[in-house]
């Protein structure tokens, strides 16, 4: 999962699938209110007529879900979400983030159009026999090229697979048609994507959901066990799956709600479940290519640098280190 987390908006989708499954599936809210039908005292005080009351109010009402605050005026029953605090876990950060996680993205996601290695140019010739297609010395990129880049012709768009380097030139099957048809071709790199480091940071943030009924409180049993049986049925498909875990459910005392007292004497009453979560956020890290080639020089070959490894070494280095002809390194000794 990537990018900061949506809290909010998936403990609403969790509500709202909720409520919407037991519009469908009536046996769900007969669950819920499970001990109503199925222990001995209970059943003979309240029973089966409990729970078809439940039934009968929750079709016979639109029980709205939204995310506080907002401007229209609030319509009853209504269960709301208000964003708390959120805090960065010191625990669980480090000077350098440790992951290794990363994610790949299409060059055209981001702006990055992948280049040529080596730029169209005109080959010098091409042995069908040992398929090795001859490359002029002098073009740019030429040291670079590794088997599994592609030649491409970028008349079509057609792409063939080097196979191997040879001297002079690279190997790689060409139909006998691309001879005849193709005047120039281009490398492109292998990998055609680029990737991206993802840094994870987490955090322990605070939800409020307040569920509000006006009239008679009994009907706010109902609402607040709909809105936990539906956070809970959903915990696992929905907040877990998106980075939301170790929640926790923690539920206030019935309290009347003043805010929606009416001029007429209406009365509403709410409870409000407040939800604890374990929330991983991520960033991605600047994209980056594939390394596919590297290109060795020796030091004669250029003024200023110098490729592969350099070792500082001392006046007692052992033989090992003294540089051989084949060697990728270059042995440096001081005497001071």
């Amino acid at each position: 999962m990537s990018g900061i987390v949506p809290s909010d908006s998936i403990i609403k989708a969790a509500i709202e699938l909720g409520i919407d499954d037991m519009r469908k599936n009536p046996w769900l809210i007969s669950h819920m209110l499970y001990d109503f039908t199925h222990n001995k005292y209970l059943n003979k005080i309240y029973g089966e007529k409990q729970v078809e009351a439940c039934k009968e109010w929750f079709l016979a009402n639109n029980i709205e879900v939204y995310l506080r605050f907002r401007k229209d005026k609030d319509r009853l029953p209504a269960i709301s979400i208000t964003l708390g605090s959120s805090e960065e876990i010191a625990d669980h950060k480090t000077l350098g983030d440790r992951s290794t996680e990363s994610i790949l993205l299409y060059p055209n996601e981001i702006g990055k159009p992948i280049p040529f290695i080596v730029k169209p140019f005109v080959p010098t010739n091409y042995n069908p026999l040992t398929q090795v297609l001859s490359i002029p010395q002098d073009i740019i990129g030429n040291s670079v090229i590794a088997p599994g880049m592609l030649l491409l012709n970028p008349d079509n768009g057609q792409a063939y697979i080097i196979q191997n380097l040879a001297v002079g030139g690279i190997v790689v099957d060409l139909d006998q048609k691309t001879i005849e048809t193709a005047t120039r071709f281009g490398i492109v790199p292998k990998y055609q994507l680029y990737k991206a480091r993802l840094e994870h940071s987490f955090f322990r943030e605070t939800y409020n959901i307040e569920c509000t009924v006006h009239g008679d409180p009994s009907t706010l049993v109902w609402l607040h066990a709909i809105a936990l049986y539906s956070l809970m049925r959903y915990r696992e498909s929905l907040l877990e799956a998106n980075g939301m875990a170790e929640s926790i459910f923690a539920s206030s005392d019935l309290y009347e709600n003043g805010n929606f007292t009416g001029p007429n004497g209406e009365e509403a009453f709410s409870r409000t479940i407040n939800v604890t979560a374990l929330v991983e956020n991520t960033v991605a890290k600047s994209p980056q290519r594939f390394i596919e080639a590297i290109a060795f020089r020796e030091p004669e070959e250029c003024d200023t640098y110098s490729g592969g490894i350099t070792i500082l070494s001392n006046l007692d280095s052992p033989a090992l280190a003294e540089i051989q002809e084949d060697s990728l390194w270059l042995t440096k000794k001081e005497s001071s």
